[in-house]
């Protein structure tokens, strides 16, 4: 059975990328770029893992993961946040992520990153 990842980020350009790069992998992915469609495509989609901008225009990422973390519904779902952020200020921000990976990525680290999480 095919792996589902949800991929959130406001810049359509690294969405984009991030649903071919992923799709080439032989997942299935749902590409959203607004964090008030979060909830609704977690319950209709049905991810097997997010991945998550966490400056999003209309949002936190840290916020919604932890939002997501802390329901029973979903907190087994693995996040992976990506953040162009210094060090310094993603440490400013405790957030219950299972991976934050800085952009520019490096998609065999991110893909190593996801293929790991959802062995778990």
């Amino acid at each position: 059975m095919k792996r589902k990842i949800l991929v959130v980020d406001d810049d359509l350009l690294l969405l984009g990328s991030l649903g071919l790069l992923l799709s080439e992998e032989g997942y299935i992915v749902d590409l959203i770029d607004k964090s008030a469609l979060v909830r609704d495509s977690i319950d209709v989609f049905k991810p097997d893992l997010i991945i998550m901008d966490i400056l999003l225009d209309d949002g936190d990422g840290r916020e919604i993961c932890d939002s997501i973390k802390n329901s029973n519904l979903t907190t087994e779902i693995p996040i992976i946040l990506l953040t162009a952020l210094s060090h310094q200020k993603i440490s400013e921000f405790d957030c219950q992520a299972d991976a934050i990976i800085g952009k520019p990525y490096n998609a065999h680290i991110l893909l190593q990153t996801a293929a790991d999480l959802l062995k778990q």
